[in-house]
């Protein structure tokens, strides 16, 4: 039979009759692994070496003679017909004269055993695991030689003769070092980096390192849990190299639509100032047909103008070129000059535009022209899917902690979630036989939720088909200057 220690210490206690059966046994939850193949009313005697059974019987006996005494021996238990445990056995009498047999684990073969199981999970761990000091290796388990292109623990340690650094990546060294001083002296108990260490090749390979101070025979070392993570920093550097690619896309797609656009305005004055002359006759009459020609010469170039200065202000937006122009804008003058400009077109759609705006409404700190342009896009798309007999309203509302809150609703086709997000995307068109009227660019809406990202507010959308659409701008509250006198619309 072979002996084996316990993996853990525990306590159990067992009550035996004057002729050594068992009448009671129980332990504490590490203790009754002693008592799992023992039976009430066996003989003691089963679960004993036999070479250790004669000064058991011996001591039992005389037990109940031994008033207020104990007696203290080592034996060999059995776990299982061909495993003993050494434990130790303290045997006493109860006032009933019944016989108490306590056993224990002995500490020197459970502080064995349990070196042997740790060696065997750091030994069998899949992380790499090392102990070194500033410049000598003490100990690696074979998952780490395998990490460095070893075969093992022994072949590396012959190959290195333990030169604790020969196998980190250069630009990693100071790291190393410095992390090691630190917990060395104490300064730092637990510490987390990535390092490339070199491999038996000479290639690098990314490692995630957990590492702590312990005492190893006597002197303070560093013991470190390395995982290799190579595949996912090749997964973030091929995520970085596309990254910079998009970026460098974008930048180079805006820049030649900002060239682009500049260059094509210089044409576009030309054609809408010519084609203006003409139609008008300045230079004395011309042909009917010629004056038709010229006025759709001159709306087709004012449609490419307004889509040149679009791809322009989106350009600028995206590149992070607009620069705000700030200023303490009066709402109530502001949506009075947008509606004079869209109400001749809403009057010939039949469509009625409206404002009902706070008679206290404040002061709000923006870029006039932005949110000008924003208003301007809220009511040309509000009448725009409006058909005859709707209504536009402008809106706003304030709170002193809130912000502002500017809005045009109105009742026209209304749009679904999937259409409002093409709506908010650039050059996103929606498909309608109102939209269909009209020609359009489809960057308006991008360029407004752009402009209000640029003042730290926000675009909202709520829309319902065939009910209609609110567009909302809220500002925050800081550009909520003050209360401004009432200014009719």
């Amino acid at each position: 039979m072979s002996e084996d220690g316990l993996t853990q210490t525990g306590y159990a206690a067992i009550a035996l009759d004057g002729g050594g059966a068992v009448l009671h046994a129980d332990g504490d939850d590490l203790g009754r692994r002693f008592l799992q193949n023992l039976t009430i009313g066996e003989s003691i005697l089963s679960h004993i070496h036999p070479e250790d059974a004669d000064v058991f019987e011996l001591l039992r006996t005389q037990a109940p003679a031994r008033t207020g005494r104990t007696a203290t021996i080592e034996l060999r238990w059995a776990r299982s017909p061909d495993r003993w445990s050494k434990l130790f056995a303290t045997i006493g009498a109860h006032d009933d004269g019944s016989v108490r047999l306590v056993l224990t684990a002995d500490e020197a073969t459970v502080a064995r055993r349990s070196e042997a199981q740790m060696r065997r999970v750091v030994e069998g761990s899949a992380q790499g695991i090392i102990v070194r000091t500033q410049t000598k290796i003490l100990y690696m388990n074979n998952s780490f030689a395998r990490l460095v292109g070893y075969a093992s623990a022994r072949e590396c340690m012959a190959s290195e003769p333990k030169q604790a650094n020969s196998m980190i990546h250069p630009d990693d060294l100071d790291l190393v070092e410095s992390r090691i001083r630190a917990r060395l002296a104490g300064e730092e108990t637990v510490s987390n980096y990535e390092i490339r260490l070199l491999r038996r090749d000479g290639s690098p390979i990314w490692v995630e390192a957990h590492a702590a101070l312990v005492n190893w025979d006597g002197q303070a070392a560093s013991l470190s849990w390395l995982s290799d993570i190579s595949r996912r920093k090749a997964i973030e550097a091929e995520l970085v190299r596309s990254k910079d690619a998009a970026e460098f896309a974008n930048r180079t797609k805006t820049e030649f639509l900002a060239n682009m656009s500049h260059e094509l305005r210089t044409p576009l004055n030309a054609i809408l100032g010519f084609s203006e002359m003409i139609g008008r006759g300045m230079f004395g009459p011309v042909a009917a047909k010629y004056v038709e020609y010229a006025q759709d010469i001159h709306r087709s170039g004012e449609l490419l103008l307004a889509l040149v200065n679009d791809v322009l202000d989106l350009a600028k937006l995206e590149a992070g070129k607009l620069e705000l122009r700030e200023s303490d804008t009066c709402l109530q003058v502001l949506v009075a000059e947008c509606l004079t400009l869209v109400r001749s077109r809403a009057e010939e759609g039949g469509v009625h535009v409206r404002a009902e705006l706070p008679p206290d409404l404040p002061l709000l700190r923006a870029d006039s022209r932005a949110v000008k342009q924003l208003l301007l896009n809220f009511l040309s798309n509000a009448v725009k899917f409006t058909p005859a007999g709707g209504q536009v309203t402008v809106g706003a509302s304030w709170h002193a902690n809130r912000g502002l809150s500017i809005a045009v609703g109105d009742t026209g086709i209304g749009m679904s979630e999937a259409e409002i997000v093409v709506a908010l995307s650039p050059f996103g068109q929606v498909d309608s036989k109102l939209a269909r009227k009209h020609q359009g660019t489809g960057l308006g809406l991008p360029i407004c939720k752009s402009l209000m990202e640029l003042h730290g507010g926000d675009l909202t959308v709520t829309s319902r088909p065939h009910e209609g659409t609110i567009l909302t701008a809220h500002f925050p509250a800081e550009r909520v200057v003050r209360r401004a006198a009432a200014v009719g619309a």
